[in-house]
This record gives C-alpha cells, structure tokens and sequence, in this order.
C-alpha cells in the first residue's frame, strides 16, 4: 500500500511535510505497519496511490461523516474510486464475510409460495 501526504501532518513533536511518499505492508499478524512508523489512520488529505491503500482509507473513515466522509478521500490516477468504496460498503457490512445459507434457509426458499399460508374461509353475509 502506497500514500502521498497532500498537506503537512504533525506527529507529535515533528512534522511529516507534504509530499511525503508512506508505505504500509499487513504483518504476520494482521496489523498495518507503516514505513516510516506512524500511528494509523493516516490523515485525510493522504492520497491513495493503490487499490489497497484506497480501500484502506475506506475503511478508516466512515462514508457518511461530516468531518471525515469518503467524499474528502484522495485516490490516485487510475484507481475506481466507485469499485473500492462498493469493495469497503460490503467489507464493513460483511466483516466476517458473508453468512452461508442455512439448510432452514435453503428449504424455506424452495418450498411453493403460498405453502404455509392458512386459507381463509369467505366469510357470510348475515341477513
């Protein structure tokens, strides 16, 4: 995963200056690590330069915040920005992946539409 810093970030007593190209590889357990080492997330105005940061950067920041929104994410020539944020939408829903179909789920769908529906009888008119 590949950033460019599109603005000055301060980072306790220093300053990361723009233009700054960062690195962030998933270690053997799981976590970003990030090259030079910074804590995560990374600033809004950094732009993803690959399909991996910019789904990362998605999955930082929430789509519909007004500080923080994806509307503010920074993606670099050649990435579909719509196909990541579609990718972080199903990510976030799904963090597991998604559920397997259950036989009970399996059999109710097969079952004939109407099946367990009671019949209601017409009712009389009184006189």
């Amino acid at each position: 995963m590949r950033w460019m810093l599109q603005g000055d970030w301060p980072v306790g007593p220093a300053v990361i200056p723009a233009g700054t190209m960062l690195t962030g590889v998933v270690g053997p357990d799981g976590e970003l690590v990030v090259s030079p080492p910074l804590t995560v997330p990374l600033p809004i105005n950094a732009m993803a330069l690959d399909d991996e940061a910019a789904l990362q950067m998605c999955m930082w920041y929430n789509e519909e915040d007004s500080i923080g929104g994806w509307h503010h994410l920074l993606f670099g020539p050649g990435i579909d920005h719509e196909a990541v944020k579609a990718q972080a939408r199903h990510k976030k829903r799904w963090p597991n992946g998604e559920p397997q179909a259950t036989s009970q789920t399996i059999n109710e769908a097969s079952s004939p539409p109407g099946a367990a529906v009671k019949e209601e009888k017409p009712r009389q008119r009184r006189r």
